[in-house]
């Protein structure tokens, strides 16, 4: 029976015995304060998520990077120390190569693989990048190859060859087996942000203020674009559309060879972050806010503000961004499908993201200055 029913119930009854006023007053009190106090245990409100933290895994120094194969995560941290965690989150082996991680870490069928380098002792440039291919099984090296030498590299699987992006403007596919070049490219002075990759070929934007596409069978260029301001950020999305983000803070869509972009958008701040989401683009800009919009006419479906700049920006099961800012301690998921705030998640004092938040089979990735956690939205898998 409910407690409202409850109370009707007895309230009737002590009228029939014609029960003394003070005594009916009382029960009135004691009705008042089941009804409006909530059970404990009670259902999360209707909207919300039900986050669940899995395992946390501390790193000793901070962290660099932190991917997943689906069954093996692998974590990065300072000193270019690597080690690879079972899916519920125990140590299988580590490794130190030594220098700093300068790239992603790119988990093959059999390997991963990573950049390492040098920093100069000024500290103002890396020097003595080498690619390194590592054993998913042991953490044992397979082979190593010297890179040009540059601030940062992106890798990319493509049909048994690593695909080697260098900010100095070199790209480079290389076999994943023998480490041997298959081709290399000299593209521009620099290149700019980080590049996105497709089926067949990886778009890349350069300091010179130019957009390539360039194919990753052969390392041609085959398409290229020119932009007014330095690029910030970019994407694509499922129809080809380039979503480029500045850093005059604006938007646009380039399609094909129309030299006008067929859609622009105008934020206060640079773009720092792209993501191509179904048939639509979700964007965040250093004026503290996330927007998502319409990729076909660049309508804004939401947009939220954040106390602060945005800091981490990770698309969870295309359903949730999960977001993070300078000024909160914590990460929020946004529900794309209305912006509203769906779920939580709280640090430890002092504590900040580090990397990009990521999903895979249904677990979901933060690293922080201070330790690997593994979420779930749908309960935690036995140990």
């Amino acid at each position: 029976m409910l407690k409202s029913e409850f109370c009707m119930s007895r309230l009737k009854n002590q009228q029939m015995h014609r029960t003394l006023l003070p005594k009916i007053s009382v029960l009135i009190l004691i009705c008042l304060f089941l009804v409006t106090v909530p059970a404990v245990g009670q259902a999360i409100p209707e909207g919300e998520i039900d986050v669940t933290k899995c395992w946390s895994y501390p790193i000793g120094e901070k962290g660099t990077g932190l991917i997943s194969d689906g069954s093996r995560v692998f974590l990065g941290s300072t000193g270019a120390n690597v080690e690879a965690l079972s899916f519920d989150g125990k140590k299988m082996w580590s490794s130190e190569l030594g220098g700093e991680i300068s790239s992603n870490i790119l988990p093959l069928d059999n390997s991963i693989l990573l950049v390492t380098s040098s920093v100069s002792s000024n500290e103002e440039k890396s020097v003595g990048s080498v690619l390194r291919s590592l054993s998913k099984e042991t953490g044992i090296t397979n082979f190593t190859l010297k890179l040009p030498d540059a601030e940062r590299h992106f890798l990319s699987g493509f049909k048994g060859s690593v695909i080697v992006i260098s900010k100095n403007g070199v790209i480079q596919s290389i076999d994943t087996k023998s480490g041997g070049v298959k081709w290399k490219r000299e593209i521009a002075e620099g290149f700019a942000g980080e590049p996105v990759f497709t089926v067949s070929k990886v778009l890349s934007a350069t300091t010179g203020k130019q957009i390539f596409g360039i194919s990753l069978v052969s390392g041609e260029i085959d398409s290229m674009r020119k932009v007014p301001y330095n690029v910030a950020s970019l994407g694509e999305t499922a129809s080809g559309e380039i979503i480029v983000g500045d850093d005059r803070g604006n938007i646009s869509s380039l399609i094909g060879s129309l030299e006008k972009p067929y859609w622009k958008f105008k934020t206060g701040g640079q773009i720092s972050h792209i993501f191509a989401i179904g048939e639509y683009v979700l964007a965040a800009s250093h004026d503290n806010f996330v927007y998502y919009f319409q990729s076909r006419n660049g309508d804004v479906t939401w947009k939220k503000r954040l106390s602060g700049r945005v800091l981490q920006v990770g698309n969870i099961m295309d359903r949730f961004a999960l977001i993070t800012s300078f000024d909160e301690n914590g990460a929020v998921f946004t529900d794309l499908s209305n912006g509203k705030v769906a779920g939580r998640i709280a640090f430890g004092e002092g504590e900040i993201p580090v990397f990009q938040p990521s999903s895979f089979n249904g677990m979901i990735f933060v690293l922080t200055n201070r330790a690997a956690y593994a979420y779930s939205l749908n309960g935690c898998a036995a140990k």
